[in-house]
């Protein structure tokens, strides 16, 4: 996983707390200050605000104690920022403490507790609360399953153009989950979360296309899709798309999009690259380096059933191919 540098998290989150806030919570000294990437100042001028009642600046000084921004995490801290911000009625610090009750916030999940701050945040008028809520419902977890409801909370979302909100919602019109079963509803929310940016909307969109879900399938279509969606980091998406390359319905080497998927840790991309490897598909035909990627997806914990019995075929076929052991040089 790449490391994400400390000044592009604290900008992500001044972003998040700040640019959306409401006039006044911040004066325009403290957002340049807090924009300059660095957390030490960030704290300076954001804990006299906080100390002050701004439920923006205790947001902030919640997640700079909570990441460890410049100084050494405390969770315990953070939830006190996060609590005081929340008791003023901040959605983001109620949706900050509903994430860690989720999450166990380095302790154990608090499915129940998590619902009721994902439901005053949305209580407020804020999409992400019905979204976070609407999964808890549709799964059951920490409330009763209510696959309606769930829905209800989507549409709230989507209504607002939440990016998730849209997503969630086209997935429940996709499997007829407390709303009718409707392919071209589906289509059409997917479309508008795809529009802003969603990869995984992009990739439903293109296995919908792929089918005869929508009618005649359509391969240009899908391939389109299916292409954005791994271009935005959706990684079930680069085997698809390597698949599509493949079989001759986009331009390119399907060799390219498996090895981005091997490289994201997707098992399915992964074998396809080893395949490729061994066939010199793509590639320059290196049987060793394919015994070796076939091997250690074989060997790892959390590769599928399927997948370990293609990859342990593919290792006795390769077997014959390899003169000698296989080296670690190799």
């Amino acid at each position: 996983m790449v490391s994400v540098p400390m000044h592009a998290r604290l900008t992500a989150l001044i972003l998040a707390c700040f640019i959306a806030a409401p006039a006044g919570a911040a004066d325009g000294l403290t957002l340049s200050a807090l924009a300059a990437d660095d957390p030490v100042k960030a704290r300076a001028i954001a804990g006299p605000l906080a100390a002050k009642g701004d439920s923006a600046a205790q947001v902030v000084l919640g997640r700079i104690y909570e990441q460890g921004l410049g100084v050494r995490p405390d969770i315990g801290l953070a939830l006190e920022h996060y609590s005081a911000a929340a008791a003023a009625g901040s959605a983001d610090a109620q949706l900050e403490l509903g994430r860690l009750a989720y999450e166990g916030g380095g302790v154990y999940p608090d499915y129940e507790r998590a619902a009721g701050w994902f439901r005053l945040a949305a209580a407020q008028g804020d999409p992400r609360g019905d979204v976070r809520l609407g999964r808890m419902l549709a799964d059951g977890r920490g409330v009763r399953q209510d696959k309606t409801a769930a829905a209800h909370h989507f549409a709230r979302a989507a209504a607002k153009r939440d990016v998730d909100g849209l997503f969630y919602l086209g997935l429940a019109f996709l499997r007829g989950d407390g709303v009718p079963l409707n392919y071209e509803r589906a289509r059409k929310y997917f479309a508008a979360s795809s529009a802003l940016g969603h990869g995984d909307a992009a990739y439903h969109l293109a296995l919908m296309y792929e089918s005869t879900a929508l009618g005649r399938a359509d391969a240009a279509e899908a391939a389109r899709h299916m292409r954005l969606a791994a271009e935005r980091g959706h990684v079930p998406a680069f085997a698809a798309m390597g698949l599509i390359v493949h079989r001759g319905d986009a331009a390119g080497l399907a060799a390219d999009w498996f090895e981005k998927g091997a490289n994201a840790g997707d098992a399915q991309a992964a074998i396809l690259y080893a395949v490729a490897l061994s066939r010199g598909d793509g590639r320059p035909k290196n049987p060793a380096a394919a015994a070796i990627l076939a091997r250690r997806l074989a060997a790892a914990r959390d590769t599928p059933a399927p997948i370990v019995a293609q990859a342990e075929r593919l290792q006795q076929s390769l077997a014959k191919e390899i003169n000698g052991p296989i080296t670690l040089r190799e």
